[in-house]
């Protein structure tokens, strides 16, 4: 199952999958004439009229603004938990750095170890990669790979820059590379985090 999560105002894509609305997520879908099939949040980033429009559409259950949990994980979980095996999220990334810091962070949890998930918006595709994988060439100018771990080793196949290198924290190494085919393969032995990226035109 897939589940495309919009998490404020932002460009929606009409795509196959579950549309899925957390805090002003919700709001942005019911604009767009898209009921989701699943909502969350505190809703603290809606104004009363933007509340009122949102609960004259749907019943929902807002989460206390106090808690020990971003809206993003709580969402994010309770689809693992409901057996969603690819979440496309838009709206994690931009505005607050805090928020885009820890939503990148947040796809290393273990809870995701088997699940998709990318975080999306119109310049990025940000997932992690574990073990072996292959890659669709996208059509994105840039591929990169940023280390979270020391000492990784990352084998890559099918890129203009091929081989197999060891970086860590803070290293640059594995930056601005380029698909070489349509298919190339990632091997590591850590997790890591991929970013399929273009400039701004």
């Amino acid at each position: 199952m897939k589940a495309n999560v919009v998490m404020r105002e932002v460009s929606v894509p009409k795509i196959s999958g579950d549309y899925v609305g957390v805090d002003r997520g919700v709001y942005q879908l019911l604009k767009l004439g898209i009921t989701p099939k699943f909502c969350y949040g505190d809703y603290d980033s809606v104004n009363d009229e933007e509340r009122d429009f949102i609960e004259s559409k749907l019943k929902i259950h807002a989460v206390n603004s106090e808690k020990d949990y971003t809206d993003s994980e709580l969402a994010l979980f309770d689809l693992v938990d409901k057996g969603y095996k690819k979440i496309d999220v838009y709206g994690a990334l931009g505005d607050r750095i805090d928020h885009e810091l820890m939503n990148i962070q947040l796809l290393l949890n273990e809870k995701f170890k088997d699940v998709d998930v990318r975080l999306i918006n119109d310049l990025n595709i940000i997932f992690k990669v574990e073990g072996s994988r292959e890659l669709q060439n996208l059509g994105y100018k840039y591929i990169s790979f940023i280390p979270i771990f020391n000492d990784t080793v990352l084998k890559l196949v099918g890129f203009k820059y091929d081989g197999e290198v060891i970086t860590s924290i803070g290293s640059t190494l594995t930056v601005s590379n380029e698909f070489a085919s349509d298919v190339a393969t990632v091997v590591t032995n850590l997790p890591i985090i991929a970013i399929y990226s273009n400039d701004r035109s």
